[in-house]
Formats: structure tokens, C-alpha cells, sequence
């Protein structure tokens, strides 16, 4: 019976050491201990929002994990700072509801079985999007007031656009890659290898390894943009692409991007010009509120204690 009890105990302290020893400390933030377990954790997640990823080979795959998990702790430590996070938000059901949704998941039923598949469980997820969710309140708090908005401009090319179009509106599915490099030689090299990324492990891929913009967890995925939304500047770099097509650099307030064109519908337009003018204007401030938010990441990521292991 001893003897019994001891194997048991002796098997016990065993698979405690292997789990122990599985459990290695990959990196610091600000004195947080990060191992390849929450590494792991991180790149089940970023797969459950892009299968794409699991065709890479994993050690790829853990890199661009461990970028995404890093942006996700110097946010969180950030917010800290401003908001009690993990309090029980009324608002985070429609946060919710709209991630799953996102992801053609019709109830929160399906979802959590979905992310079980993924080894993933609801609460977890929650803190996440609750992060990206105060993220962008604070960035919106922090820079209305430096929102630029010409209306008289935006009326003037809103209203072109739809005359040369004669009420045909085209709609396009879009992915990108934002990025920045302020020497010249280290842009030219940045694009290429992004490049030679895109051909090899698809532009999904590349978006969640190289991309700064927070649709980068998402491969990039910006979703439906009506033509008239976008700037003269990047519609004409795609208008003459095709599906599965994607654009050359293009040089935009801030940095550069990549655009990929994944499907292209049009329609009819019934003009209401007020209605799209005001689709055109929050389109444009979303698009600034992305600079800032970029702008201000990466300047608390400089004053961040990074330490790799």
C-alpha cells in the first residue's frame, strides 16, 4: 500500500517537472514573464481568426505569435494606466456578437464551440477584445481634437467620383499591409522581403508577420470598402487590378501599404448623397485614428523594457 502510494506520488512530482520543463521564459515586458505556453496560446488564437496561418511551419508561425502577443501586453499595460480593465462591461456583448459574427459564426453558442476546437475558451477572448476595444476609445479620447476634416473637399471628390461612375458603385474586399521605414535603403529592403513574404507564404500570412495596422491579426483583413471612400491615391493603384491581385507600395500619410484586392462587386447606387458623404467622412476619420494609433504604439513600445530570453 506504501509502495503503491509512493510510485503514485513519485509520478505525481515527475509530470510536474516535464510540465515545468515545457513551460521556458521566452521574453520580459516591463518585468512580465512571457513563456512559450502563452506563445502557444497566442498563435491557437490568431489561427481561429486566420486558417491561413497553420500552413506555415510553426517556427514562423511562434514568431509571428509572439510579435502579436507583445503588441497585445504593452496596449494592455497602457490602458492600466487609464481604466480598470476586466470589469463587466454591458458594452462587450455587442463587441462580442460582432467579433463572432466577423467570423460567420451566428451565436455565441457556436462560438465557443468553435474556439474549443482551437483549444480556446470565451473569457480569454473577451480580454482581448476588450483591450482592442479600450485601445481604440483611448486613441479616439486622445486625438479627436487633431482630426483634420476638409467637408467642402470631401463633398467636391465625393461628388466627382459618383459622376464619373454614372451611380455604378463598385465595392471591393480588401486586405493590407501598413508599414514604415524612415531610411530609404531599409524601405527598399522592407518592401522586398515583404514581397518575396507574400509569394511564398500568401499575403494573409505576411500581413500577420510584417504588418503594424491592427487588422495585421486578421491577415490583414480590412473588409468591404465602397470605391468612393477610398483616397485618389490608392484607387488608382488597384483600379486596374485583378481578384487575388495585390498593389505596389503606395506612400500614405505615416507609412506605406500594400493593398490586396480578394473580390470586387458592383451596384447600383440609389443617390443619396448625404448618406454616402457621411460614410465618406467616417471613413476618413477612421483612416487618421489608425495613424495616430500607430504613431502612438510605437513611441510607448520604444519606452517599453523588452527583454528576449
Amino acid at each position: 500500500m506504501y509502495r503503491t502510494f509512493l510510485i503514485i506520488y513519485l509520478l505525481i512530482i515527475n509530470i510536474n517537472n516535464v510540465e515545468a520543463k515545457e513551460a521556458t521564459i521566452q521574453f520580459k515586458i516591463n518585468n512580465e514573464i512571457i513563456t512559450n505556453v502563452d506563445i502557444e496560446k497566442e498563435y491557437r488564437y490568431l489561427t481561429a481568426l486566420n486558417t491561413s496561418l497553420q500552413s506555415l511551419e510553426k517556427k514562423k508561425a511562434y514568431e509571428i505569435a509572439k510579435t502579436s502577443l507583445i503588441k497585445e501586453i504593452i496596449k494592455r499595460n497602457e490602458l492600466k494606466k487609464y481604466y480598470i480593465l476586466e470589469e463587466d462591461q454591458e458594452y462587450m456583448k455587442e463587441i462580442v456578437k460582432n467579433f463572432y459574427e466577423s467570423l460567420g459564426i451566428k451565436n455565441e453558442k457556436d462560438f465557443e464551440n468553435y474556439l474549443l476546437q482551437h483549444e480556446l475558451q470565451l473569457n480569454n477572448i473577451k480580454k482581448k477584445l476588450e483591450i482592442e476595444a479600450l485601445w481604440n476609445e483611448f486613441i479616439y479620447k486622445k486625438y479627436k481634437e487633431q482630426i483634420k476634416i476638409d467637408k467642402n473637399v470631401l463633398r467636391k471628390t465625393l461628388k466627382e467620383k459618383l459622376k464619373n461612375n454614372n451611380n455604378i458603385q463598385k465595392n471591393y474586399l480588401l486586405s493590407e499591409i501598413f508599414f514604415n521605414e524612415k531610411n530609404t535603403k531599409d524601405l527598399t529592403n522592407k518592401y522586398n522581403l515583404i514581397n518575396e513574404n507574400i509569394k511564398k507564404i500568401g499575403f494573409e500570412n505576411a500581413a500577420n508577420k510584417y504588418s503594424q495596422s491592427d487588422t495585421a491579426k486578421n491577415g490583414g483583413d480590412i473588409g468591404w470598402v465602397k470605391d468612393s471612400q477610398l483616397s485618389s491615391i490608392i484607387q488608382d493603384q488597384i483600379v486596374n487590378l485583378n481578384v487575388g491581385e495585390h498593389s505596389k507600395m503606395i506612400t500614405v500619410p505615416g507609412g506605406f501599404l500594400i493593398i490586396k484586392i480578394n473580390d470586387v462587386k458592383e451596384e447600383k447606387v440609389k443617390k443619396n448623397f448625404e448618406k454616402e458623404f457621411e460614410k465618406f467622412i467616417k471613413y476618413e476619420k477612421n483612416r487618421q485614428l489608425n495613424q495616430f494609433s500607430i504613431i502612438y504604439f510605437n513611441r510607448i513600445k520604444q519606452n517599453s523594457d523588452l527583454s528576449e530570453q
